[in-house]
């Protein structure tokens, strides 16, 4: 019983901005104890969440993608919400590290789970916004099998193969070539963390 009230006050605790309604006059009760305090949804409201150059429009989209993946209609996007979107929507089975990883990036006030708002920002980002230099060292640095201090079509083979991507040979040699300026065959460091940066922009 008393594991079963922690999991509906925790159901409770994620709704996002809560209201207390009041009950109705009527209502009778034993004890104060027993006193029952109704959580409402705030209406959604899409001029809430326009900013910078988001449009209503957008935000209508992002509201509907969110939706979408919230599996359990509770508010909020939850660690099993983004696993069962990897899996359900792209056939892919991420670990568990990667889970967290994304929702610390995402989640600025650190409750543990994605509220539209914070969604919203992530469905805005640039490619590699959050990256910095040692984040993108530490990309190459588990991409490079050997350990080599560069890539070769092999560690780009794994990668696809890691995250379950078929590309053609075609596809590999024109990513060599766009990191490898010195027509070597191989993606150093340097022209990698280049590349990366350049995303950004």
């Amino acid at each position: 019983m008393k594991k079963t009230q922690q999991s509906q006050s925790a159901q409770q605790f994620l709704k996002p901005n809560p209201q207390v309604v009041p009950p109705s006059p009527n209502a009778s009760y034993i004890n104060a104890t027993q006193f029952v305090t109704y959580v409402a949804e705030p209406r959604f409201d899409p001029h809430d969440f326009v900013q910078g150059s988001t449009t209503i429009r957008d935000v209508l989209l992002y509201k509907e993608i969110f939706d979408f993946l919230d599996f359990n209609k509770n508010g909020v996007l939850q660690p099993m919400d983004l696993r069962r979107a990897f899996q359900d929507v792209g056939g892919y089975r991420p670990k568990k590290q990667l889970i967290y990883q994304m929702l610390s990036d995402f989640d600025n006030d650190e409750s543990g789970i994605i509220e539209f708002r914070e969604f919203i920002k992530m469905m805005t980002m640039r490619p590699c916004d959050l990256d910095s230099k040692d984040d993108i060292e530490r990309v190459f640095s588990n991409i490079d099998q050997d350990l080599n201090g560069y890539l070769t079509i092999d560690d780009l083979k794994y990668l696809a193969e890691e995250c379950q991507e078929e590309l053609t040979d075609d596809q590999y040699n024109t990513i060599i070539k766009l990191c490898d300026p010195e027509g070597e065959g191989k993606i150093r460091y340097e022209a990698f963390l280049k590349f990366m940066k350049k995303s950004q922009y």
